[in-house]
Protein backbone atom coordinates (compact mmCIF):
# COMPACT_ATOMS: atom_id res chain seq x y z
CA UNK A 1 0.00 0.00 0.00
CA UNK A 2 1.45 3.63 -0.33
CA UNK A 3 2.66 4.57 3.01
CA UNK A 4 2.56 8.32 2.92
CA UNK A 5 0.23 9.20 5.65
CA UNK A 6 -0.31 12.77 4.97
CA UNK A 7 -1.20 14.93 7.93
CA UNK A 8 -4.21 17.01 7.57
CA UNK A 9 -1.78 20.41 9.16
CA UNK A 10 0.87 19.13 7.65
CA UNK A 11 3.27 19.75 4.28
CA UNK A 12 2.85 18.02 1.23
CA UNK A 13 5.32 15.04 0.59
CA UNK A 14 6.90 16.04 -2.58
CA UNK A 15 9.33 17.78 -0.41
CA UNK A 16 13.50 17.19 -1.61
CA UNK A 17 14.87 13.94 -0.27
CA UNK A 18 17.26 15.83 1.40
CA UNK A 19 14.82 16.87 3.84
CA UNK A 20 14.98 15.34 7.21
CA UNK A 21 11.46 14.84 8.45
CA UNK A 22 10.19 16.38 11.89
CA UNK A 23 9.35 15.16 15.24
CA UNK A 24 5.74 16.11 13.91
CA UNK A 25 5.98 14.19 11.10
CA UNK A 26 7.51 10.84 13.01
CA UNK A 27 4.55 11.38 15.38
CA UNK A 28 1.98 11.08 12.51
CA UNK A 29 3.52 8.33 10.44
CA UNK A 30 3.07 4.61 11.30
CA UNK A 31 5.90 2.39 12.70
CA UNK A 32 7.77 0.82 9.80
CA UNK A 33 6.98 -2.99 9.08
CA UNK A 34 9.71 -5.09 10.35
CA UNK A 35 11.98 -6.61 7.45
CA UNK A 36 11.98 -10.59 7.13
CA UNK A 37 14.51 -12.74 5.59
CA UNK A 38 13.64 -13.19 1.59
CA UNK A 39 15.22 -13.35 -1.60
CA UNK A 40 15.77 -10.30 -3.72
CA UNK A 41 13.34 -11.68 -5.97
CA UNK A 42 10.47 -10.90 -3.85
CA UNK A 43 11.31 -7.46 -2.98
CA UNK A 44 9.98 -4.34 -4.61
CA UNK A 45 10.72 -0.62 -2.95
CA UNK A 46 8.41 0.79 -1.25
CA UNK A 47 8.41 4.39 0.43
CA UNK A 48 8.55 4.49 3.99
CA UNK A 49 7.54 8.02 5.30
CA UNK A 50 7.59 10.99 3.66
CA UNK A 51 11.44 10.87 3.83
CA UNK A 52 12.54 7.51 2.68
CA UNK A 53 15.31 7.68 5.39
CA UNK A 54 12.93 7.48 8.37
CA UNK A 55 12.11 3.58 9.57
CA UNK A 56 9.86 4.50 12.80
CA UNK A 57 9.93 6.98 15.31
CA UNK A 58 11.47 3.92 17.66
CA UNK A 59 14.98 3.82 16.14
CA UNK A 60 15.06 7.37 14.47
CA UNK A 61 18.08 6.32 12.57
CA UNK A 62 18.49 6.51 8.65
CA UNK A 63 18.81 3.22 6.26
CA UNK A 64 20.42 3.41 2.82
CA UNK A 65 17.28 0.95 1.50
CA UNK A 66 14.15 1.28 0.89
CA UNK A 67 13.18 -1.96 0.28
CA UNK A 68 11.40 -4.41 2.42
CA UNK A 69 9.57 -7.59 1.93
CA UNK A 70 6.61 -7.38 -0.52
CA UNK A 71 3.50 -6.95 2.48
CA UNK A 72 0.53 -8.38 1.59
CA UNK A 73 -2.19 -5.93 2.26
CA UNK A 74 -4.89 -7.65 5.37
CA UNK A 75 -7.96 -6.55 6.47
CA UNK A 76 -7.65 -5.72 10.37
CA UNK A 77 -11.25 -7.04 10.63
CA UNK A 78 -10.00 -10.52 10.06
CA UNK A 79 -7.08 -10.18 12.37
CA UNK A 80 -8.36 -13.34 15.25
CA UNK A 81 -8.18 -12.26 18.78
CA UNK A 82 -5.35 -14.77 19.28
CA UNK A 83 -3.09 -12.56 17.81
CA UNK A 84 -3.60 -9.90 20.24
CA UNK A 85 -3.20 -12.76 24.07
CA UNK A 86 -0.35 -11.26 26.04
CA UNK A 87 0.04 -14.64 28.14
CA UNK A 88 2.15 -12.69 30.44
CA UNK A 89 0.61 -10.05 31.30
CA UNK A 90 -2.47 -11.93 32.39
CA UNK A 91 -2.03 -11.97 36.15
CA UNK A 92 -5.12 -12.68 38.26
CA UNK A 93 -5.76 -12.19 41.76
CA UNK A 94 -7.74 -13.72 44.62
CA UNK A 95 -10.58 -11.79 45.88
CA UNK A 96 -9.65 -12.05 49.82
CA UNK A 97 -6.62 -9.89 49.50
CA UNK A 98 -6.44 -6.61 50.65
CA UNK A 99 -6.71 -3.64 48.08
CA UNK A 100 -3.10 -2.65 49.21
CA UNK A 101 -1.74 -6.09 47.82
CA UNK A 102 -4.12 -5.36 44.56
CA UNK A 103 -2.66 -1.97 44.26
CA UNK A 104 1.09 -3.42 44.91
CA UNK A 105 0.67 -6.28 41.97
CA UNK A 106 -0.81 -3.21 39.80
CA UNK A 107 2.33 -1.21 40.42
CA UNK A 108 4.69 -4.50 40.35
CA UNK A 109 3.44 -5.75 36.89
CA UNK A 110 2.95 -2.26 35.45
CA UNK A 111 -0.74 -3.56 34.80
CA UNK A 112 -3.91 -1.16 34.75
CA UNK A 113 -6.46 -3.75 35.63
CA UNK A 114 -6.78 -7.26 37.57
CA UNK A 115 -9.01 -9.67 36.92
CA UNK A 116 -10.21 -10.43 40.55
CA UNK A 117 -11.45 -14.13 41.14
CA UNK A 118 -13.38 -15.93 43.70
CA UNK A 119 -11.59 -19.10 42.81
CA UNK A 120 -8.87 -20.32 40.77
CA UNK A 121 -9.43 -20.41 37.50
CA UNK A 122 -12.92 -18.12 37.72
CA UNK A 123 -14.39 -17.06 34.32
CA UNK A 124 -16.91 -14.73 35.90
CA UNK A 125 -14.21 -12.53 37.67
CA UNK A 126 -14.74 -8.76 37.16
CA UNK A 127 -11.95 -6.51 37.37
CA UNK A 128 -10.16 -3.75 39.68
CA UNK A 129 -8.13 -1.37 38.30
CA UNK A 130 -7.49 2.77 39.36
CA UNK A 131 -10.87 3.45 38.91
CA UNK A 132 -11.32 1.19 42.08
CA UNK A 133 -8.46 2.28 43.75
CA UNK A 134 -9.76 6.06 43.79
CA UNK A 135 -12.94 4.97 44.59
CA UNK A 136 -11.62 3.22 47.83
CA UNK A 137 -9.22 6.44 48.09
CA UNK A 138 -12.33 8.12 48.10
CA UNK A 139 -14.02 5.93 50.78
CA UNK A 140 -11.11 6.33 53.29
CA UNK A 141 -11.47 9.83 52.96
CA UNK A 142 -14.90 9.62 53.64
CA UNK A 143 -15.89 11.61 50.48
CA UNK A 144 -18.14 9.33 49.72
CA UNK A 145 -21.01 6.83 50.52
CA UNK A 146 -21.55 3.27 49.47
CA UNK A 147 -24.30 0.77 50.11
CA UNK A 148 -22.08 -1.61 52.42
CA UNK A 149 -21.78 0.10 55.63
CA UNK A 150 -19.21 -2.48 57.25
CA UNK A 151 -16.70 -1.69 54.17
CA UNK A 152 -17.31 1.93 54.77
CA UNK A 153 -16.20 2.12 58.25
CA UNK A 154 -13.35 -0.63 58.20
CA UNK A 155 -12.00 1.46 54.88
CA UNK A 156 -12.07 4.86 57.19
CA UNK A 157 -10.71 2.73 60.31
CA UNK A 158 -7.76 1.44 58.74
CA UNK A 159 -9.13 -1.82 58.73
CA UNK A 160 -7.97 -4.00 55.22
CA UNK A 161 -10.62 -4.30 52.97
CA UNK A 162 -10.82 -7.45 50.21
CA UNK A 163 -10.50 -6.37 46.87
CA UNK A 164 -13.10 -8.19 46.18
CA UNK A 165 -15.34 -6.18 48.11
CA UNK A 166 -13.94 -3.08 46.78
CA UNK A 167 -15.24 -4.19 43.27
CA UNK A 168 -18.72 -4.65 43.87
CA UNK A 169 -19.32 -1.18 45.11
CA UNK A 170 -18.37 0.91 41.72
CA UNK A 171 -20.77 0.47 38.34
CA UNK A 172 -18.78 -1.45 36.34
CA UNK A 173 -19.73 -2.87 32.63
CA UNK A 174 -20.21 -6.38 32.30
CA UNK A 175 -16.50 -8.41 31.46
CA UNK A 176 -17.41 -9.60 28.30
CA UNK A 177 -15.60 -12.93 26.99
CA UNK A 178 -14.59 -13.79 23.26
CA UNK A 179 -13.48 -16.65 22.00
CA UNK A 180 -9.57 -16.55 20.34
CA UNK A 181 -11.25 -17.68 17.26
CA UNK A 182 -13.27 -14.55 17.20
CA UNK A 183 -11.88 -11.38 14.99
CA UNK A 184 -11.08 -7.96 15.64
CA UNK A 185 -14.18 -7.19 13.98
CA UNK A 186 -16.30 -8.40 17.01
CA UNK A 187 -14.10 -6.64 19.85
CA UNK A 188 -14.21 -3.49 17.99
CA UNK A 189 -17.90 -3.50 18.19
CA UNK A 190 -17.56 -4.13 21.75
CA UNK A 191 -14.48 -1.91 22.74
CA UNK A 192 -15.94 0.71 20.34
CA UNK A 193 -19.42 0.82 22.37
CA UNK A 194 -17.14 2.48 25.78
CA UNK A 195 -16.54 -0.73 27.36
CA UNK A 196 -12.59 -0.14 28.34
CA UNK A 197 -11.72 -4.03 28.07
CA UNK A 198 -12.78 -8.05 27.06
CA UNK A 199 -11.31 -11.59 28.31
CA UNK A 200 -10.20 -13.43 25.61
CA UNK A 201 -11.26 -16.87 26.60
CA UNK A 202 -10.18 -20.43 24.98
CA UNK A 203 -12.47 -21.79 22.06
CA UNK A 204 -14.99 -23.62 24.74
CA UNK A 205 -15.07 -20.15 26.94
CA UNK A 206 -13.26 -22.17 29.82
CA UNK A 207 -10.28 -20.43 30.78
CA UNK A 208 -9.25 -17.08 30.37
CA UNK A 209 -6.03 -16.66 28.42
CA UNK A 210 -5.83 -12.57 27.99
CA UNK A 211 -7.56 -9.54 27.98
CA UNK A 212 -7.71 -7.16 25.25
CA UNK A 213 -8.14 -3.59 25.97
CA UNK A 214 -8.96 -0.16 24.05
CA UNK A 215 -5.25 0.69 24.77
CA UNK A 216 -3.94 -2.51 23.53
CA UNK A 217 -6.12 -2.53 20.62
CA UNK A 218 -5.52 0.84 19.38
CA UNK A 219 -1.63 0.47 20.17
CA UNK A 220 -1.89 -2.60 17.40
CA UNK A 221 -3.86 -0.94 15.18
CA UNK A 222 -1.26 1.68 14.94
CA UNK A 223 1.81 -0.35 14.95
CA UNK A 224 0.44 -2.39 12.32
CA UNK A 225 -1.30 0.70 10.13
CA UNK A 226 1.07 0.49 7.13
CA UNK A 227 -0.22 -4.02 6.60
CA UNK A 228 -3.80 -2.32 6.46
CA UNK A 229 -4.54 -0.43 3.31
CA UNK A 230 -8.38 0.13 4.27
CA UNK A 231 -7.05 2.47 7.20
CA UNK A 232 -5.41 4.64 4.93
CA UNK A 233 -8.17 7.22 4.32
CA UNK A 234 -9.43 7.71 7.92
CA UNK A 235 -5.48 7.70 8.92
CA UNK A 236 -5.31 11.13 6.35
CA UNK A 237 -8.35 12.55 7.98
CA UNK A 238 -8.69 15.04 10.23
CA UNK A 239 -10.75 15.40 13.52
CA UNK A 240 -12.91 17.72 12.19
CA UNK A 241 -14.17 15.97 9.20
CA UNK A 242 -14.08 13.15 11.19
CA UNK A 243 -16.67 14.48 13.01
CA UNK A 244 -15.51 12.45 16.33
CA UNK A 245 -15.28 13.58 20.33
CA UNK A 246 -16.45 17.45 21.29
CA UNK A 247 -15.13 20.10 19.00
CA UNK A 248 -17.64 22.55 20.45
CA UNK A 249 -17.53 23.32 24.38
CA UNK A 250 -20.83 25.81 23.43
CA UNK A 251 -22.74 22.94 21.19
CA UNK A 252 -24.44 20.07 23.24
CA UNK A 253 -22.45 17.09 22.44
CA UNK A 254 -24.71 13.92 20.26
CA UNK A 255 -25.26 10.64 21.80
CA UNK A 256 -21.72 9.45 19.78
CA UNK A 257 -19.79 12.00 21.53
CA UNK A 258 -18.30 12.30 24.84
CA UNK A 259 -18.52 14.97 27.34
CA UNK A 260 -15.45 17.85 28.14
CA UNK A 261 -14.95 17.42 31.88
CA UNK A 262 -13.01 19.62 33.51
CA UNK A 263 -11.68 21.08 36.43
CA UNK A 264 -10.33 24.73 37.43
CA UNK A 265 -6.45 24.57 38.36
CA UNK A 266 -6.92 26.54 41.66
CA UNK A 267 -8.94 23.66 42.41
CA UNK A 268 -8.05 21.13 45.20
CA UNK A 269 -6.89 17.82 43.42
CA UNK A 270 -9.40 16.05 45.77
CA UNK A 271 -12.14 17.40 44.21
CA UNK A 272 -10.69 16.07 40.69
CA UNK A 273 -10.62 12.57 41.89
CA UNK A 274 -14.25 13.09 43.08
CA UNK A 275 -15.13 14.42 39.49
CA UNK A 276 -13.47 11.38 37.72
CA UNK A 277 -15.17 9.32 40.61
CA UNK A 278 -18.82 10.39 39.79
CA UNK A 279 -18.67 11.07 36.09
CA UNK A 280 -16.75 7.42 35.53
CA UNK A 281 -13.93 9.21 33.77
CA UNK A 282 -9.97 7.92 33.63
CA UNK A 283 -8.53 10.98 33.18
CA UNK A 284 -9.63 15.34 33.65
CA UNK A 285 -8.78 18.22 32.12
CA UNK A 286 -7.28 21.44 34.50
CA UNK A 287 -7.40 24.65 32.86
CA UNK A 288 -7.44 28.21 33.97
CA UNK A 289 -9.84 30.98 34.97
CA UNK A 290 -10.20 31.28 30.93
CA UNK A 291 -10.87 28.00 30.03
CA UNK A 292 -6.83 27.69 28.65
CA UNK A 293 -5.57 23.88 29.27
CA UNK A 294 -2.77 23.69 31.75
CA UNK A 295 -2.46 19.91 32.06
CA UNK A 296 -3.95 16.94 32.59
CA UNK A 297 -4.68 14.35 36.00
CA UNK A 298 -5.13 10.54 35.60
CA UNK A 299 -7.00 8.22 37.52
CA UNK A 300 -3.63 6.58 37.38
CA UNK A 301 -1.88 9.37 39.14
CA UNK A 302 -3.62 8.18 42.33
CA UNK A 303 -0.70 6.16 43.37
CA UNK A 304 0.69 9.34 43.84
CA UNK A 305 -1.38 10.35 47.08
CA UNK A 306 -1.73 6.38 48.54
CA UNK A 307 0.38 7.17 51.67
CA UNK A 308 -0.37 8.78 54.42
CA UNK A 309 2.41 11.24 53.99
CA UNK A 310 1.33 12.46 50.75
CA UNK A 311 -2.63 13.26 51.95
CA UNK A 312 -1.55 16.89 51.78
CA UNK A 313 -1.30 16.73 48.44
CA UNK A 314 -5.02 16.36 48.24
CA UNK A 315 -5.77 19.63 49.54
CA UNK A 316 -3.31 21.31 47.28
CA UNK A 317 -4.39 22.52 43.65
CA UNK A 318 -4.28 20.70 40.54
CA UNK A 319 -1.49 22.77 38.84
CA UNK A 320 0.56 22.05 41.64
CA UNK A 321 -0.15 18.47 41.22
CA UNK A 322 0.44 18.49 37.63
CA UNK A 323 3.99 19.63 38.85
CA UNK A 324 4.25 16.88 41.13
CA UNK A 325 3.03 14.31 38.31
CA UNK A 326 5.86 15.99 35.82
CA UNK A 327 8.58 15.49 38.38
CA UNK A 328 8.13 11.97 39.09
CA UNK A 329 7.86 11.19 35.69
CA UNK A 330 11.23 13.24 35.50
CA UNK A 331 12.89 11.06 38.11
CA UNK A 332 11.73 7.84 36.34
CA UNK A 333 12.86 8.65 33.00
CA UNK A 334 16.07 10.53 34.70
CA UNK A 335 15.35 13.11 32.55
CA UNK A 336 12.74 16.00 31.47
CA UNK A 337 9.59 15.10 29.52
CA UNK A 338 6.40 17.11 29.19
CA UNK A 339 3.84 14.88 27.80
CA UNK A 340 1.32 16.45 24.98
CA UNK A 341 -2.03 15.14 26.04
CA UNK A 342 -3.63 17.70 23.71
CA UNK A 343 -4.58 18.22 19.35
CA UNK A 344 -6.09 20.62 17.25
CA UNK A 345 -9.35 20.22 15.29
CA UNK A 346 -7.15 20.13 12.03
CA UNK A 347 -4.79 17.36 13.56
CA UNK A 348 -5.34 13.71 11.73
CA UNK A 349 -6.48 10.76 12.98
CA UNK A 350 -2.42 9.63 12.23
CA UNK A 351 -1.06 12.23 14.35
CA UNK A 352 -4.04 11.55 17.18
CA UNK A 353 -3.50 7.74 17.44
CA UNK A 354 0.54 8.27 17.61
CA UNK A 355 0.00 10.83 20.79
CA UNK A 356 -2.46 8.48 22.08
CA UNK A 357 -0.14 5.49 21.90
CA UNK A 358 2.77 7.59 22.99
CA UNK A 359 1.46 9.32 26.23
CA UNK A 360 -0.61 5.77 26.95
CA UNK A 361 -4.08 8.08 27.68
CA UNK A 362 -7.66 7.51 27.09
CA UNK A 363 -8.11 10.73 25.95
CA UNK A 364 -6.73 14.12 24.21
CA UNK A 365 -7.75 17.29 24.83
CA UNK A 366 -8.54 19.26 21.68
CA UNK A 367 -7.83 22.50 21.96
CA UNK A 368 -7.74 26.40 19.74
CA UNK A 369 -4.25 27.13 19.24
CA UNK A 370 -3.38 31.04 19.82
CA UNK A 371 -4.53 32.94 16.69
CA UNK A 372 -2.20 35.75 17.79
CA UNK A 373 0.42 33.36 17.03
CA UNK A 374 2.11 33.08 13.98
CA UNK A 375 3.24 29.48 13.89
CA UNK A 376 0.57 26.90 13.30
CA UNK A 377 0.66 24.13 15.64
CA UNK A 378 3.01 21.70 12.98
CA UNK A 379 5.23 24.18 11.94
CA UNK A 380 9.09 23.29 12.86
CA UNK A 381 9.91 22.92 16.57
CA UNK A 382 13.10 23.65 18.13
CA UNK A 383 15.83 20.85 19.44
CA UNK A 384 14.12 22.07 22.83
CA UNK A 385 11.03 21.00 21.75
CA UNK A 386 12.11 18.09 19.83
CA UNK A 387 13.83 16.68 22.38
CA UNK A 388 10.46 16.69 24.55
CA UNK A 389 9.00 14.97 21.81
CA UNK A 390 11.51 12.10 21.87
CA UNK A 391 10.66 11.67 25.78
CA UNK A 392 7.10 11.79 25.22
CA UNK A 393 6.86 9.07 22.59
CA UNK A 394 9.97 6.99 24.37
CA UNK A 395 8.20 6.84 28.03
CA UNK A 396 4.70 8.47 29.17
CA UNK A 397 3.69 6.45 30.95
CA UNK A 398 2.25 7.02 34.40
CA UNK A 399 4.88 6.83 37.16
CA UNK A 400 5.45 4.13 39.70
CA UNK A 401 7.66 6.46 41.79
CA UNK A 402 7.34 9.31 43.91
CA UNK A 403 8.29 13.34 43.90
CA UNK A 404 10.97 14.09 43.96
CA UNK A 405 12.49 17.91 45.00
CA UNK A 406 13.52 20.33 42.61
CA UNK A 407 11.49 21.19 39.61
CA UNK A 408 11.98 20.13 36.21
CA UNK A 409 9.73 22.27 34.38
CA UNK A 410 10.88 24.16 32.21
CA UNK A 411 10.92 21.67 28.66
CA UNK A 412 8.25 22.99 26.36
CA UNK A 413 5.59 21.28 24.69
CA UNK A 414 6.71 20.46 21.08
CA UNK A 415 3.43 22.11 19.93
CA UNK A 416 4.49 25.37 21.60
CA UNK A 417 5.68 28.08 18.82
CA UNK A 418 9.32 28.23 18.50
CA UNK A 419 10.26 31.78 19.25
CA UNK A 420 8.93 31.37 23.22
CA UNK A 421 11.34 31.99 25.59
CA UNK A 422 12.68 29.24 27.98
CA UNK A 423 10.71 29.94 30.90
CA UNK A 424 9.89 27.62 33.82
CA UNK A 425 5.97 25.75 32.90
CA UNK A 426 4.57 27.60 35.85
CA UNK A 427 6.04 30.48 36.25
CA UNK A 428 5.16 31.93 32.51
CA UNK A 429 1.34 30.36 32.96
CA UNK A 430 1.56 28.38 30.59
CA UNK A 431 -0.57 27.24 28.17
CA UNK A 432 -1.18 25.10 25.21
CA UNK A 433 -4.42 26.60 23.70
CA UNK A 434 -8.04 26.81 24.85
CA UNK A 435 -9.72 24.09 25.53
CA UNK A 436 -12.61 23.34 23.03
CA UNK A 437 -12.98 19.55 23.27
CA UNK A 438 -11.62 16.02 24.20
CA UNK A 439 -11.66 13.24 21.40
CA UNK A 440 -11.25 9.41 23.31
CA UNK A 441 -10.35 5.74 22.68
CA UNK A 442 -14.01 5.12 22.59
CA UNK A 443 -14.57 7.87 19.68
CA UNK A 444 -11.77 6.38 17.90
CA UNK A 445 -12.67 2.61 18.21
CA UNK A 446 -16.62 3.76 17.43
CA UNK A 447 -15.33 5.23 14.63
CA UNK A 448 -13.92 2.58 13.28
CA UNK A 449 -16.65 0.38 13.94
CA UNK A 450 -18.87 2.17 12.29
CA UNK A 451 -17.19 3.09 9.41
CA UNK A 452 -15.25 -0.63 8.19
CA UNK A 453 -17.57 -3.49 9.94
CA UNK A 454 -20.92 -4.56 9.98
CA UNK A 455 -21.69 -2.56 13.38
CA UNK A 456 -22.44 0.77 11.84
CA UNK A 457 -24.87 1.62 15.07
CA UNK A 458 -22.45 1.45 17.39
CA UNK A 459 -22.83 3.98 20.35
CA UNK A 460 -19.88 5.03 21.78
CA UNK A 461 -21.82 6.49 25.00
CA UNK A 462 -23.69 3.26 25.68
CA UNK A 463 -20.72 1.42 28.41
CA UNK A 464 -21.10 4.92 29.96
CA UNK A 465 -25.17 4.98 30.22
CA UNK A 466 -24.63 1.18 31.57
CA UNK A 467 -22.79 2.24 34.16
CA UNK A 468 -24.55 5.26 35.21
CA UNK A 469 -23.19 7.83 37.47
CA UNK A 470 -22.71 7.35 41.35
CA UNK A 471 -25.54 8.08 43.76
CA UNK A 472 -23.76 10.47 46.72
Amino acid sequence: MPTHIKDAQGSSNNSSSSRHASIVEMLSTPPAIPQQPTGSSEVESISLSRNPSLTSLDSQVSTTTSCLTKIHSQKWQHIPLSQLIEPNKLISVDGSISVEEAFNTLVRHNLTSLPVEKFPGDVDCITFDYNDLNSYLLLVLNKIQVNDAQVARDCQTGKPVPVGEIVKLTPKNKFNKLPETENLSTAIGILGSGVHRVAITDPQGTQIKGVLSQRRLIKYLWDNARQFSNLESLLNSSLSDLKIGVQDSQTAPTSRQSRVISIQGEEPVIMALFKMHNERISSIAVVDHHGNLLGNISVTDVKLVTRTSQYPLLHNTCRHFISVILNSRGLEMGKDSFPIFHVYPSSSLARTLAKLVATKAHRLWIVQPDSASPSTPNSAVSSTQQSAAISTSTHHSDSDVPARSGSPLNVKSMEEPANTTSTPLFEKEYRTGKLIGVVSLTDILGLLARKQTEHKQVDPQTARRQRGSVAI
